[in-house]
């Protein structure tokens, strides 16, 4: 779907790679026949429309949100967001939060809007202070987007999946949060899988509180979740195997 004309402009099967979505109301014994929202959201001229690695995420108003990616018009690849007001019974695709850009992972901001952290093609290999994800800010489920003051220039990677996610926990009877950021943090190579985290919201990803998984090469992605308040957990693949958690 990604390589030449894998995927084209469409809708039917023959023509490009279809979206499909499923659920389960039992923690996953079951699960719904799958829907395609193919037509329902992708842009006959676009070549793909895709789901990005990771999870998505529910709004504080309810709102589900996860990450999206594709090729436009001219094949190019470009991040956004799908969302859905009514429980999933339907769809809506946001305008590009970047160019150029395809894998990304998205969180809610404590003001309500959401951050969008893409993956950059370019940035394989590339040695330079401007080696970074590209960070863009919705305040409008993607009508819009604004450059972040953190994007291409603060997270590293050597162009490969990355994980962002909020976990929440209660301190002194305050619910609190923090942002974790995980992926191979090197500008060369899937080495030196590395958690980070943010107190500010993104801001700043102080280097003390960094923690090395696996300084090993592997494939390198990875998504986070929380066990509950006191334990996160991480599958990633790593330098020993494919799927450590």
């Amino acid at each position: 779907q990604w390589s030449k004309k894998g995927s084209q402009p469409g809708f039917d099967v023959k023509q490009t790679s279809q979206f499909m979505i499923a659920k389960s109301t039992d923690d996953g014994q079951s699960w719904s026949e799958p829907v395609n929202l193919t037509k329902m959201c992708k842009k006959e001229e676009w070549w793909l429309w895709a789901p990005a690695p990771g999870a998505g995420i529910t709004l504080d108003d309810g709102t589900l949100v996860f990450p999206t990616q594709g090729r436009d018009e001219d094949g190019d690849p470009f991040s956004n967001i799908t969302w859905s007001k009514n429980g999933g019974e339907t769809w809506h695709t946001s305008n590009f939060a970047s160019r150029g850009t395809n894998e990304n992972m998205i969180v809610q901001l404590r003001s309500g809007a959401i951050m969008l952290n893409a993956r950059n093609p370019k940035n394989k290999e590339n040695l330079s202070a401007t080696n970074g994800r590209v960070i863009s800010v919705s305040n409008d489920l993607g009508e819009t987007w604004v450059s972040h003051p953190t994007s291409q220039g603060t997270l590293i990677e050597p162009a490969c999946m990355a994980n962002l996610y909020r976990h929440f926990y209660t301190e002194n009877g305050v619910r609190k949060s923090i942002l974790l950021f995980s992926n191979p943090n090197s500008k060369v190579a899937r080495d030196h899988i590395t958690i980070k985290v943010s107190f500010d919201d993104g801001a700043t990803w102080p280097e003390k509180y960094w923690l090395l998984l696996d300084e090993g090469k592997g494939r390198g992605y990875s998504c986070i979740t929380s066990i509950d308040e006191q334990t996160i957990g991480i599958l990633y693949e790593g330098s020993q195997a494919d799927m450590t958690f």
